[in-house]
């Protein structure tokens, strides 16, 4: 990719959209594509566990998760390359939820505690326009929620449950990182969904 990956900062109306859905006719064309690779692509060279479509300013409803070989996050549970198209989520248990450390490419050197189920049924299309009802549970669940809240006008800002837990992202390296991976690994090694 020979352009310059430019990522909506929070503040930009696109951000605060609810994205359209993608029409089933298009979702092979070819203009889809390259959106999806152009996706792919600045997940990528920006180490992100995941990016929508109106980060990267397309107000389509569509978004690109990964956390495989990441050099920020190669201490969390890998996630496949995954392509979702107009996905939906339905929480399967309320009962099993996780206080997450987040941050996001369009919220820069910012993280914050937000509460997500760790139980959820997610409904997309791929590509391929083969359509998928999936149980995410645990760690990737968290990562689901985060990018399907941006499809809906959503910044993980909105739900952090105590502004306390603000940290720019040095701070937390320096100070959190290891005690909530720690809860990572506690969390989702024993709990039965």
């Amino acid at each position: 990719m020979n352009e310059r990956i430019t990522v909506a900062q929070i503040g930009h109306p696109i951000l605060r959209k609810k994205t359209l859905e993608v029409k089933f006719n298009k979702i092979s064309s070819s203009n889809l594509k390259n959106i999806i690779d152009k996706l792919i692509l600045s997940m990528r060279s920006l180490n992100g566990a995941g990016l929508a479509a109106n980060q990267i300013f397309y107000n389509l409803r569509i978004c690109v998760i990964e956390l495989e070989n990441n050099k920020r996050y190669k201490h969390l549970p890998n996630i496949p390359l995954t392509i979702l198209i107009n996905p939906k989520i339905k929480v399967l248990n309320k009962k099993f939820t996780f206080d997450s450390y987040e941050g996001c490419l369009s919220v820069p050197n910012l993280r914050g505690i937000v509460k997500r189920y760790t139980n959820i049924q997610v409904d997309y299309y791929d590509e391929n326009k083969k359509f998928h009802s999936k149980k995410i549970l645990g760690f990737p669940a968290i990562v689901y929620q985060h990018e399907i809240d941006h499809l809906d006008g959503i910044l993980f800002t909105d739900k952090v449950y105590n502004n306390k837990s603000l940290v720019s992202y040095q701070n937390y390296k320096v100070y959190h990182e290891k005690k909530y991976l720690e809860r990572i690994q506690k969390k989702f090694s024993k709990d039965k969904y």
